[in-house]
């Protein structure tokens, strides 16, 4: 009876490890959570999730980092680049995310997680033999260990940054050479004069969705 106990703690405390996958789909206000990052510490961070919305029903949970978007591996990309490519899906987004519990185990075997490691068993630790990067609970050389789903996509998230309006959000539609000016301008005016900052914060960025 003691053993058959100790195999159910066991089995549960396995299943927190696996990532979740959260499907969004984007309410009359957007999906209601906080992405942001840090300098000092790689990826991109759940910052916060606003009750009863769309990201709060699929899942996501506050510090959870982010994987994937849509079945894409977004870890190698500036925070810009993942806000862009989020924004490009439409009105549905598939984020797999890992808690920090999750999060230190498949950094500790060297794997990236993946939508596979939802459901499948989780990875291993190697015994024997030296120590290789795996994906998809296989063994697998460093080089592949992450990796975009096409250099295609990767140019199409760049390209979506670099030719994004600046003003589209506040509802207007300047040309280039319109848009480049105002910013230019603008940029000029921020020099003159120095915005408030919360110092606490300022090795941060984040978005709201």
């Amino acid at each position: 009876m003691y053993g058959a106990v100790l195999t159910q703690e066991s089995r549960s405390q396995m299943k927190e490890l696996h990532p979740r996958l959260c499907v969004l789909i984007r309410g009359e206000t957007g999906y209601g959570f906080n992405l942001h990052s840090e300098k000092s510490k790689p990826g991109q961070y759940i910052r916060s999730v606003d009750t009863g919305s769309p990201a709060d029903k699929a899942g996501l949970k506050t510090q959870d980092r982010l994987i994937e978007v849509n079945g894409v591996n977004i870890e190698d990309l500036k925070h810009s680049e993942v806000v862009a490519f989020i924004k490009s899906r439409g009105d549905e987004a598939r984020l797999l995310v890992v808690d920090q519990q999750a999060d230190e185990y498949f950094k500790k075997l060297g794997v990236t997680p993946t939508e596979r490691h939802v459901k499948d068993p989780l990875p291993q630790p190697i015994t024997s033999g030296p120590p290789k990067s795996q994906t998809n609970g296989s063994s697998t050389p460093d080089s592949s260990r992450r990796e975009i789903a096409s250099p295609e996509i990767a140019t199409e998230i760049k390209e979506n940054v670099v030719h994004q309006d600046p003003f589209a959000e506040s509802g207007l539609s300047l040309s280039p050479t319109a848009a480049e000016a105002k910013e230019k301008a603008h940029a000029k005016r921020a020099k003159k004069r120095a915005p408030q900052m919360d110092w606490n914060k300022k090795h941060e960025i984040f978005s709201n969705f």
